[in-house]
């Protein structure tokens, strides 16, 4: 299902919003432009503006942290990248630190509503791609456990993605630490179409250990069932 129009006219809405808490237009807000603002004797402007935006900025990262944001990305990349005004040394570094920040006021992923917003998107379109077990309770872990299958070069080993998104979905059936699958991610992704098969156990609810061994206890009579069943034809 596809974005609203009523959703696009929010949005731009929202941004039109963020956008006003910009006093210049955009070009004024590039590094060069506003060193050539501070060589020009804009210097007082440009300082005003900076504090201006840092507080904007500050207000909107306590937000993000209340609503229990302080693991997106917005919020990591930004919490510590504004220092005060006193506190920066050059120019140069006062021109990339006021670029940064406008950049960051304009993006929805600033705001509290923005970052709901994304992450409404981002679960319909993996939902729109058959992984309905994404939600809006575990789609951080889910973004942290494909970050981790990237980091581990899954893929350069013949892992493909779409299988380590459904290896989620295990984790997600039998309310496992994803965590613990991380650590051996290797063999989850070798037997996941056997772990899809398992039933739910209270015996094994939350425990990756017990689930392997399932998994092992299965492939064991699999393989006796095959090798029983070639020797027959043999015969």
């Amino acid at each position: 299902m596809g974005i609203s129009i009523i959703e696009e006219e929010k949005a731009a809405r929202q941004l039109m919003k963020r956008t006003a808490s910009l006093t210049y237009e955009d070009d004024w807000y590039t590094p060069t432009s506003i060193l050539t603002q501070i060589k020009t004797g804009d210097l007082k402007k440009v300082r005003k503006e900076y504090t201006r935006l840092r507080d904007i900025s500050q207000k909107r990262l306590k937000r993000l942290e209340a609503a229990g944001m302080g693991d997106t990305q917005a919020y990591l990349k930004n919490v510590h990248h504004y220092p005060k005004l006193k506190d920066i040394k050059t120019k140069y570094e006062l021109a990339g630190r006021l670029s940064d920040l406008s950049r960051f006021i304009k993006a929805e992923a600033s705001t509290v509503s923005g970052q709901r917003q994304i992450r409404a998107k981002s679960i319909q379109t993996l939902h729109d791609h058959g992984y309905d077990f994404v939600n809006d309770t575990n789609i951080v872990d889910f973004g942290r456990f494909m970050e981790e299958y990237r980091k581990q070069k899954l893929e350069d080993m013949g892992y493909d993605s779409g299988d380590a998104a459904e290896t989620y979905s295990v984790v997600v059936k039998h309310e496992l630490d994803p965590e613990e699958v991380k650590k051996d991610f290797e063999f989850w992704l070798e037997n996941l179409a056997t772990a899809k098969t398992l039933r739910r156990s209270k015996a094994s609810k939350g425990s990756a250990e017990r689930i392997k061994k399932r998994i092992i206890k299965k492939t064991k009579t699999k393989r006796k069932s095959s090798t029983k069943s070639s020797r027959g034809r043999r015969k």
